[in-house]
């Protein structure tokens, strides 16, 4: 059988792919039509990068099934994967431990003022020492958006250096915000206008489509800090740019946006007191390797006719049947 890759995999998965008698293509390209006569013949599509539509998935008649490494799959047309009986596999807790780390460091840098600290330091100015603008993180609260795997480690690692977790479930689940050890907030305006950070775990759907907009940040506090590492398109950026350059709240860590690779007219590559990173939360060297072997073991399940639990929406399975 064939499996194409959009990027390289780790190593181990590579190795894996091999062992069971794959033959791998790496496209090294984020566009699956430039290399689509490699689809047309393939077996399984791992995508690391880019899109996968319609107008892909119509050509790939051979197709079984797409893995994504990770869990964000609003790159895939899913509807009509599952309507062609194409599972889309994802991996679940496989880069959670990362991007809730990430999730935590954004908050320290923005709450010691680093990136400032740092610019200022290499021009020669050792007073920003005396900016008055770090805070410790010890008793403030903190409000988590979306508590599954990733947010229940984050109120985990809040929690250990002494914060005070609040969660929110778009779902209004509070029997597992509970369970990730946070207080239960009903209502999402009141956490914002309550919590001290704000951090962004949810995926992107049409229900959470700028879930923070103008009127969302506008509740938040002066001091607030906003951390965003799951999807760009969950925050309005021009709101948060505005809101930064004004100084209608403190610090912005965003790990995610909108359109990415990022364009250069991003309001939020200008925006005052910000520290970006490039979609980077999740690519540990563990968190990689993990997801590449979870996500080759899912297409290879898959390939062989088995029902393999981690996938987007289980009801394809009643379409191959």
């Amino acid at each position: 059988m064939k499996i194409v890759a959009s990027h390289q995999l780790d190593p181990a998965a590579v190795d894996y792919l091999k062992k069971q008698g794959f033959v791998l293509y790496v496209a090294n390209s984020p566009n699956p039509s430039s290399y689509i006569d490699q689809l047309k013949t393939a077996d399984a599509f791992i995508l690391r990068v880019g899109v996968c539509d319609s107008s892909i998935i119509e050509q790939c008649s051979h197709l079984k099934v797409i893995g994504r490494t990770g869990v964000g799959y609003d790159n895939v047309d899913v509807s009509y994967a599952t309507k062609h009986g194409i599972p889309v596999v994802i991996t679940p807790g496989a880069n959670s431990r990362s991007v809730a780390e990430h999730a935590l460091a954004l908050m320290f840098a923005c709450a010691k003022n680093m990136k400032e600290a740092d610019s200022e330091i290499r021009k020669g100015n050792w007073l920003i020492r005396d900016a008055g603008k770090a805070v410790e993180l010890a008793g403030r609260k903190v409000g988590i958006i979306g508590v599954g795997a990733i947010g229940k480690l984050v109120a985990q690692l809040c929690s250990a250096i002494g914060m005070e977790c609040f969660g929110y479930s778009h779902s209004h689940n509070r029997a597992k915000v509970e369970a990730a050890g946070c207080a239960y907030c009903e209502n999402l305006d009141d956490m914002l206008s309550e919590c001290d950070v704000i951090t962004l775990h949810v995926p992107l759907k049409g229900n959470t489509k700028h879930l923070l907009g103008v009127r969302e940040i506008s509740l938040m506090k002066q001091s607030a800090i906003l951390i965003n590492t799951s999807r760009g398109a969950v925050v309005d950026e021009k709101a948060l740019a505005d809101a930064l350059n004004a100084n209608r709240i403190a610090a912005a860590g965003i790990d995610v946006f909108s359109t990415e690779p990022i364009t250069m007219d991003n309001p939020l590559l200008h925006a005052k007191n910000t520290i970006l990173t490039p979609h980077s939360a999740a690519l540990t060297k563990e968190a990689l390797r993990n997801m590449c072997v979870e996500c080759a073991k899912g297409c290879v399940a898959v390939c062989k006719g088995e029902r393999w639990p981690h996938i987007v929406d289980p009801s394809v399975y009643d379409v191959q049947s």
